[in-house]
């Protein structure tokens, strides 16, 4: 009998072993056992040139080098925003147009967003206000915003299901009673037929249309763009218009800026409200025709706001109605939302909407405050005089002063401020007087002393 060498018998075993299917059963396989440092896993050829490699650890495709952000600072924990905290001393800088009180909710840190013009320059810097972009994001108020939009963009009219009245077929039997297995049977137009219909069926008028007050809209929505401002995702520009309205002078823009509005791309989205000097709520014209480009772009309306919902049969007494219940006025398309602002990379702003955010938040923000604070803020003058009542009227001289106003400006300034219809309504003024021209010499032959709308 022929015998084995017990070093034949070990290396069998270990081939066996390498070859078998339980060599890398293990999680870890054999990269338990630390590398020797002589020759394990060592290259000695030439410098490798893999494929579709890149220098940077890219594993995720939406990172900051195939999604550029726009602030100044990349976030981090160790800073409050990823924006200036200070004016710049070598640019110039705007402050707000309202006053800036630190509400609860808010971030007690100023914030100095840089802004640029149409060719990607920094031109200067603007603060922006806490109450609007420093409100701290809360997932549960946000998760409002968007389950609400999911379903008010639903196609209601689409909703459309056969109900049992609406079958037509014959309600004869096609076999005799006795005999076929199938006696006493039904007029077929139930559900349990392939081609009957529902006892409830879904129709366009049993649909729901969600409400969304203006609070949790507007609470929602500063959430938001707060979440864009601490992603690093907002960017101000000073205006947003093309030389021409059309697609290649918008896509050339696009390109100037690194916007990416492909449908692959990162996507923008769009708050246009004019310039700094002359802010409007309707869109620039050419920048709106040219912005008609079948990618990930959008434009909104310079609001956070949203009309108070109305629903004018509520009881469901107008039968005629064909459109769903709930809320008549749903929210615009043309709004900013969360599902938007979490599906574009961008939101770029401009500065007429930033001026128009202030002055339509401004009474928000003022009822928000305690009454302590609110009755201090006509005594050191921080109120717009509009909001007062003591505005001087045009074509008047500055002495003179509506005595309506003035009675209301000092009953405001002992009182605490409240924001109510009296105080924010137009001002009622005394009819206007009739004026006597004054006299003066001529220097005509009319004579010394003559009126001067007669010479």
């Amino acid at each position: 009998m022929r015998r084995l060498s017990p070093c034949a018998l070990a290396s069998a075993g270990i081939r066996h072993y390498i070859f078998s299917s339980r060599y890398d059963a293990r999680a870890s396989g054999v990269h338990d056992v630390s590398p020797r440092d002589e020759g394990d896993f060592v290259y000695a050829g030439g410098a490798q040139v893999i494929p579709g490699s890149h220098p940077l650890p890219l594993y995720h495709p939406e990172n900051t080098v195939t999604r550029p952000l726009v602030s100044p600072y990349l976030p981090s924990p160790k800073r409050p925003h990823p924006y200036f905290m200070h004016e710049l001393p070598e640019l110039p800088h705007f402050d707000t147009t309202k006053p800036i009180v630190y509400t609860v909710g808010t971030m007690k840190e100023r914030i100095v967003a840089p802004v640029f013009n149409l060719k990607n320059e920094v031109v200067h810097t603007r603060e922006l206000d806490p109450f609007i972009f420093g409100f701290y994001p809360h997932t549960v108020e946000m998760s409002k915003n968007v389950a609400y939009w999911l379903v008010r963009c639903q196609n209601f009219s689409s909703m459309w299901d056969y109900e049992t009245r609406e079958i037509w077929r014959r309600a004869k039997k096609n076999w005799p009673n006795t005999g076929m297995g199938m006696a006493r049977v039904s007029d077929r137009k139930n559900h349990s037929y392939p081609w009957g219909g529902h006892s409830s069926p879904a129709k366009p008028w049993n649909m729901l249309m969600p409400t969304m007050d203006v609070r949790t809209w507007s609470k929602s929505n500063r959430m938001l763009v707060t979440l864009k401002l601490l992603q690093g995702k907002l960017q101000v520009v000073e205006n947003l218009t093309l030389v021409e309205p059309t697609q290649e002078a918008y896509l050339e823009l696009c390109r100037s800026m690194n916007w990416d509005v492909r449908h692959n791309g990162g996507g923008v989205l769009f708050m246009d409200g004019g310039s700094r000097l002359a802010p409007s709520s309707e869109y620039d014209r050419s920048f709106f025709f040219g912005s008609f480009f079948n990618g990930r772009n959008k434009l909104v309306r310079p609001t956070l706001l949203c009309d108070e919902p109305y629903d004018y049969n509520r009881s469901s007494s107008k039968q005629k109605t064909k459109g769903p219940k709930g809320q008549k006025n749903p929210i615009p398309i043309n709004r900013f939302n969360a599902y938007d602002a979490l599906t574009h990379h961008l939101l770029v702003i401009t500065e007429g909407a930033l001026l128009q955010l202030e002055d339509e938040l401004f009474a928000h923000k003022l009822s928000i405050l305690p009454p302590h604070i609110r009755a201090q803020l006509p005594e050191n003058g921080f109120l717009d005089s509009a909001v007062l009542g003591d505005v001087h009227p045009l074509c008047r001289p500055s002495r003179w002063r509506p005595r309506v106003g003035r009675r209301r400006a000092r009953a405001c300034s002992t009182a605490p401020f409240t924001i109510t219809r009296t105080n924010l309504g137009p001002m009622k003024e005394r009819p206007p007087t009739r004026w006597t021209p004054r006299m003066a010499p001529c220097r005509d032959t009319c004579g010394p002393k003559k009126l001067l709308g007669k010479c």
